[in-house]
């Protein structure tokens, strides 16, 4: 990508199409669903201000319980303007690329644009995209047409 690339605006029901639960999992059989999410919420459980998983910035040094997690996606729904540079790319295998996007670095901050479109207040959310050009034509809504293969 060039240096000068800012990003791209895309649809959250858009990108959330292939991811076809709305629920999350960081710890083999530990899932977080949006309506933990909502659950959180209402009984008050604590954001989580301290980044997780860049790999450049902020490698993984150590598991994060799921409680944790609930509590990160938190901080980003209290922090919208925060839900940013989400890093997407597309599946591949060998030289193929396929018309299908993978979150590469921002899985809370997604979730958390998925949680607040379901409340409406949220409907595009920013993405640093480094995949197919036709895919991202549909992801940002210039064409209502998915590409397949």
């Amino acid at each position: 990508m060039e240096d000068n690339y800012t990003g791209d605006m895309i649809l959250i029901d858009r990108l959330s199409e292939f991811y076809p639960v709305n629920s999350w999992s960081w710890n083999e059989g530990e899932v977080v669903e949006l309506d933990d999410i909502a659950c959180a919420i209402h009984e008050g459980h604590p954001e989580e201000s301290e980044p997780f998983g860049d790999t450049w910035k902020h490698p993984c040094m150590e598991n994060k319980s799921t409680e944790w997690h609930i509590g990160r996606i938190l901080y980003f729904i209290k922090h919208p303007e925060e839900i940013r540079d989400i890093e997407v790319d597309n599946l591949y295998s060998g030289d193929y690329i396929f018309p299908v996007p993978s979150i590469i670095d921002g899985n809370h901050r997604f979730m958390a644009a998925m949680w607040l479109q379901d409340q409406g207040k949220m409907g595009k959310v920013h993405c640093r995209y480094g995949g197919r050009m036709d895919l991202l034509d549909y992801l940002v809504g210039k064409t209502d047409v998915c590409p397949d293969e």
